[in-house]
């Protein structure tokens, strides 16, 4: 159960943490305020993953 929990910190992170940063850096550098708003809710739809991960896997460590 360990390494499921590490494969999907790191799938959540890798999909959303880094979605939602291009999310910004496309929002600056081209000033389109929808992604910047894209941006927001993908890093909190990552917060709220990482919770889901850890409530989840809880009980098994």
């Amino acid at each position: 159960m360990f390494y499921i929990k590490i494969l999907l910190i790191i799938l959540n992170f890798g999909l959303f943490g880094i979605g939602s940063f291009l999310c910004f850096i496309v929002a600056v550098t081209h000033g389109l305020d929808r992604l910047l708003v894209g941006g927001v809710f993908l890093l909190l739809f990552t917060f709220a993953n990482q919770k889901i991960i850890n409530k989840f896997f809880s009980s098994y460590d």
